[in-house]
C-alpha cells in the first residue's frame, strides 16, 4: 500500500529530532505494510481517520483503498488541537 504524506505533516516531522524522525518513519513504514497495528485507534467524529501513538507522538492518518494518506504528525498535547483545526 502507498503512503502519501501531507505537506503539513512533512513539517512537523522535520522539526523533531533524528531519532524521533526515524522512529516515526519505522511506524509509517510498518503501517503501508499492516494497517491493523495494535496501537492503531479510529478517532471518534471523523471518518476513515486513524491515529498510531508512537512514544509521545501521534500519527494520524487516513486509510483509502490504494493508500494511507497521513494528516498529521505531533506532539500528543497539541495534535488534536490541529486536527481540529485543519479539518474545521
Amino acid at each position: 500500500m502507498k503512503v502519501v504524506v501531507s505537506p503539513q505533516a512533512e513539517r512537523h516531522l522535520r522539526k523533531l529530532s533524528k531519532i524521533d524522525q526515524i522512529i516515526l518513519a519505522r511506524k509509517i513504514t510498518g503501517l503501508s505494510q499492516n494497517t491493523h497495528q495494535p496501537q492503531t485507534e479510529k478517532l471518534k467524529g471523523y471518518k476513515d481517520t486513524f491515529r498510531v501513538r508512537v512514544g509521545d507522538y501521534r500519527v494520524v492518518y487516513r486509510r483509502f483503498s490504494d493508500r494511507i494518506y497521513i494528516i498529521l504528525i505531533g506532539h500528543r498535547r497539541d495534535i488534536y488541537e490541529l486536527l481540529n483545526q485543519l479539518i474545521n
